[in-house]
């Protein structure tokens, strides 16, 4: 059973300009996954940003826990155990250039003084070994395949976590690297952590999540129990129609 809320969002305004999402009420437990869908640009991301502390709303409230995170930065957010993980993994998410040891130690920075670099390798081997990585610690990440580079930047988020937020997860992904990356996610779900995941495969998003909230052209509809929806309903939220179905 799910715990406690882990994300609140209440009567949240997000604008970046492109877009005006307003009145957006939501609510995340521990041990939940939260599904978003939609066509490309309906709002999802501009949401997922929000609650990684990206972008700062324009009204209403957003607690991590029971800590009003409202307007606070990023730091603040990845302070009490939010992780965000971008779907454009070289441009977002890793480093090209640096190798996966120096992306570990980057990670466990706390701030600026001694660099180990001895514990670094050990702890990117160990990483390699328990993400099942087909690199070296000395691997420029560029190097490694798009499943690889996702495992590496699976491997860099810390534990434990209250919240995992992920763009596209399994975008560009084969079915064995896809299977292999819900299997680490079932782990964090053990331990308490909530997921909030974009995806554009409608069978991903019934499989794998509990709940759905469907985007449509800066509109959130849900959250809908997903075992309550197909993938021609869904289809068809996407799509602006077929809300009264539900």
């Amino acid at each position: 059973l799910p715990g406690p809320p882990v994300l609140t969002i209440e009567d949240l305004t997000l604008d970046d300009g492109r877009l005006e999402m307003t009145h957006l009420n939501l609510e995340l437990r521990a041990g939940e996954v939260l599904g978003l869908a939609g066509m490309e640009g309906s709002g999802q991301r501009l949401l997922l940003q929000a609650c990684a502390g990206l972008v700062r709303p324009a009204h209403g409230s957003l607690r991590i826990g029971r800590t009003d995170l409202t307007g606070k930065p990023y730091r603040l957010f990845h302070e009490l155990g939010v992780a965000y993980v971008p779907a454009a993994r070289l441009e977002e998410g890793l480093v090209p250039g640096l190798s996966f040891t120096e992306h570990i130690i980057l990670a466990g920075a706390k701030k600026a003084g001694f660099i180990d670099w001895s514990q670094g390798e050990k702890e990117a081997a160990a990483r390699i070994v328990e993400f099942n990585i087909r690199g070296q610690p000395s691997s420029r990440v560029e190097s490694l395949s798009g499943g690889n580079q996702q495992r590496a930047l699976l491997a860099l988020v810390r534990s434990p976590l209250s919240l995992l937020l992920l763009e596209h997860p399994t975008r560009g992904l084969d079915v064995e690297s896809t299977i292999y990356l819900w299997g680490k996610m079932q782990e964090r779900l053990s331990q308490g952590t909530g997921i909030v995941f974009i995806s554009a495969e409608l069978e991903e998003l019934l499989t794998y999540s509990d709940r759905i909230a469907v985007f449509f052209a800066g509109r959130m509809m849900g959250p809908f129990p997903a075992s309550g929806l197909n993938v021609e309903q869904l289809g068809q939220l996407i799509g602006g129609k077929g809300v009264e179905r539900v």
